[in-house]
């Protein structure tokens, strides 16, 4: 090989070399991109605002509410209501009750909140978000 031949194979292998970097470079950003929109959702900074706004006016401790479910503080939230059980499954977002009723894809019962207009898909989402996220009190 001469000296033109040997000048011309490390100029490919320099630009393979620079398409591989490039090539990573891109997988990264993508990657880091995914987990920026995977943020963690706080269920005393994201979710109970909603509950207190949406939800408290019939789920709460004080009143009687007629399902058993209250909604006013993470214990009462996590236990459940007194014919269904639990209404979060931790990690099963779209199998949880809470999100059913929001949804109102439960075969019983009517959608959540009830009379009132339903939550934005939105919210929908970041409550599932959360509850796929372990559902923690945080």
């Amino acid at each position: 090989m001469d000296r033109s031949g040997r000048s011309e194979q490390l100029n490919h292998d320099g630009e393979r070399r620079m398409m591989r970097t490039m090539m990573l470079l891109l997988l990264t950003a993508a990657i880091l991109s995914a987990q920026e929109k995977e943020t963690k959702v706080s269920f005393s900074k994201d979710v109970m605002p909603v509950f207190v706004k949406k939800c408290l006016n019939c789920h709460n401790t004080e009143d009687e509410s007629p399902s058993g479910l209250y909604l006013d503080n993470y214990k009462e939230l996590m236990r459940g209501d007194s014919r269904h059980g639990p209404v979060v499954l931790p990690r099963k977002g779209a199998e949880s009750v809470l999100v059913k009723k929001l949804l109102g894809t439960t075969d019983f019962g009517r959608p959540m909140p009830r009379g009132r207009k339903p939550l934005e898909p939105e919210t929908i989402e970041m409550i599932t978000r959360w509850i796929d996220q372990g559902a923690k009190n945080n």
